[in-house]
């Protein structure tokens, strides 16, 4: 089950005025711990995400009949800088950071902030 604070957190990323919080995700035994960003920022971080998102746009736009795009439900959470934590191992990667998308659903717990190993 999805956590509504969790949504909520994900919708302020996607605000007119973004707000991408550092935030630490338990996600099937991991800790995954990045900066949230919206979707569309996700989207154009990577040529095949880029035109994948394209080519929905521009289909949506031509055979659209007057339905709103955005029904205000978030199933996915989108992080840049992304690192996975494992018990008694180094982030992965551990030289960079990356970008990740997961579902919501997924997600058994959080805490605002980023996790730094030292």
């Amino acid at each position: 089950m999805k956590d509504l604070i969790l949504e909520l957190v994900v919708k302020f990323s996607e605000s007119e005025a973004p707000i991408e919080t550092g935030i630490t995700l338990l996600v099937d035994g991991f800790l995954v711990s990045g900066f949230i960003i919206s979707k569309d920022k996700f989207m154009e971080n990577n040529f095949i995400t880029s035109s994948i998102d394209e080519g929905i746009r521009d289909y949506l736009s031509k055979n659209q009949k007057n339905e709103p795009l955005d029904n205000g439900e978030r199933n996915f959470i989108h992080l840049r800088d992304a690192k996975y934590y494992a018990p008694g191992q180094p982030p992965i990667p551990e030289n960079e950071a990356i970008f990740c998308r997961i579902a919501l659903e997924k997600i058994s717990g959080f805490n605002l902030g980023i996790l730094q190993s030292s």
